[in-house]
């Protein structure tokens, strides 16, 4: 019976002083640290940085001007006919250095104010039909002065009438009696007769006139 009693205090004595330590560490954590004392351990977390990706600086390409090796085409445009001609010259030096707009501005002040030989020749207007470094294209569109145009003789009452080139309007009439005329003569006129131009119908008018 001492025996057993002897090992029970052999096993109660170190639980009992493990139980007491214990108790007391939790009471110094919950003095010193109240409230962590029943938190689960925390994992610390690991911030990741992230490599900076590297800045890639973009150029921007340069806007295209005129320079003095630009292929300069000017197309001349007929606006009766449709006609077009064109032709490669050296930009004028005011248009050297100059960008698209600039150019299009240039174009406008010329339409408002262009060249006393443009204008002879019908001038009407010029546009920028393509633009490059290498390569430009205008054109300028002209309406020719109306050429001179015909007349047409008639008989009206046996008498020759000279009618406009569009046989509308009478242009003047005459004496010439048309039964007095060369037979090949008369017969033309019988049939409308073409006379090209003023001084054509001059000449008739002062052989035939009385």
């Amino acid at each position: 019976m001492k025996f057993v009693k002897r090992i029970s205090l052999f096993f109660i004595y170190p639980l009992s002083m493990f139980s007491l330590g214990f108790a007391a560490n939790m009471a110094i954590m919950e003095f010193f640290y109240p409230g962590k004392s029943n938190e689960p351990p925390q994992i610390q977390q690991q911030t990741l940085i992230q490599p900076e990706e590297e800045s890639v600086e973009v150029l921007g390409s340069e806007e295209p001007v005129v320079t003095a090796d630009t292929h300069y085409i000017v197309q001349s445009y007929n606006t009766v006919t449709g006609e077009s001609v064109e032709e490669e010259t050296d930009a004028p030096d005011k248009y050297i250095g100059l960008d698209r707009d600039q150019l299009t501005g240039e174009i406008t002040e010329y339409n408002q104010n262009p060249s006393l030989t443009d204008l002879e020749q019908g001038f009407e207007y010029m546009e920028l039909i393509s633009f490059s470094a290498g390569r430009v294209v205008v054109r300028k569109s002209y309406q020719p002065p109306d050429e001179e145009k015909g007349f047409f003789l008639l008989n009206e009452d046996h008498y020759v009438v000279v009618y406009d080139h569009s046989l509308s309007s009478v242009y003047m009439t005459t004496d010439i009696v048309v039964e007095e005329l060369p037979e090949e003569l008369q017969e033309a006129i019988l049939n409308i007769k073409y006379v090209e131009n003023e001084g054509e119908l001059y000449n008739f008018l002062e052989s035939y006139s009385s």
